[in-house]
């Protein structure tokens, strides 16, 4: 039956549409007990009780064809196996999705078709079917989450520039939105960005993650902030801009060794 299925390594395309179908293989019967650990609980958060993840709703996360915002929800269902459809939306098919939206953005998520907006409160959601939100560590995790969201707004305004530069009473493509937009991002990088990886250095060293040996919500929220910056397409973001913070080079790295994670990236390489 489809609430006993997980997903697995690889996806799809369906040729039809711009839905990313999330392949899903058998697992074991939802009978057993449920004060049982259950696989996933052993082998990724030894002491969270992942069984909610088994009995999972439906479950469509809708955005563009991005990492974003999603991604942090993306990564939260791969990493426990929770089947979802990650429909993706072509930026031409926008006007006439927007207004299906409950705020006129996104990401949506449609639990049993209902929809539920706003990526933060998606995320929690999701941590909790996931197991990857405990609820007695909540103040921890949300405060590594509002961590994590004091960085992303602290940076947007240097992003924004370069798209919107209207907002920052520039022309688009004048001397004058090149020359902001170039110093405005080195300078959040050469004074910003040490900043936060100094305060995400203390909370992973000694090989932790966010919140100490275990995955939660909040790592789902950092690392598609710090691929952003490591990728190389952020014009004056050169991608060795964290090289210099060993700590949390090595936090990358081991989060993106959790083999759901690896999985997760191989198939969208692919």
């Amino acid at each position: 039956m489809e609430a006993c299925r997980s997903v697995s390594a690889l996806t799809r395309r369906d040729s039809s549409s711009s839905i990313i179908i999330v392949s899903v293989h058998p697992r074991a019967s939802l009978s057993r007990d449920p004060r049982e650990p259950s696989e996933r609980s052993d082998r990724i958060n030894d002491g969270f009780d992942m069984s909610a993840a088994a009995a999972a709703p439906a479950l469509r996360l809708q955005y563009f064809n991005i990492e974003g915002p999603a991604e942090k929800i993306r990564l939260t269902l791969s990493i426990a196996k929770i089947p979802f459809r990650d429909d993706r939306v072509a930026f031409e098919d926008w006007p006439s999705v927007k207004p299906t939206t409950p705020y006129g953005q996104l990401p949506v998520m449609y639990v049993d078709d209902e929809a539920m907006a706003q990526s933060d409160a998606i995320l929690r959601y999701c941590g909790r079917l996931a197991g990857l939100y405990d609820e007695q560590r909540a103040r921890e995790i949300d405060e590594a989450v509002s961590l994590v969201e004091d960085m992303r707004e602290s940076w947007y305004p240097n992003l924004a520039v370069g798209m919107v530069p209207e907002k920052y009473n520039l022309e688009k493509g004048s001397d004058a939105h090149a020359a902001t937009t170039k110093a405005m991002r080195e300078r959040w990088i050469r004074e910003e960005l040490p900043r936060y990886c100094g305060f995400i250095s203390k909370r992973v060293a000694g090989g932790k993650f966010l919140c100490g040996d275990r995955v939660t919500i909040a790592d789902c929220a950092l690392v598609p902030l710090l691929r952003r910056f490591r990728s190389g397409g952020i014009d004056h973001v050169p991608k060795e801009c964290l090289d210099a913070f060993a700590d949390v080079v090595a936090y990358f790295e081991k989060f993106h060794a959790i083999p759901e994670v690896a999985a997760w990236y191989a198939a969208k390489s692919a």
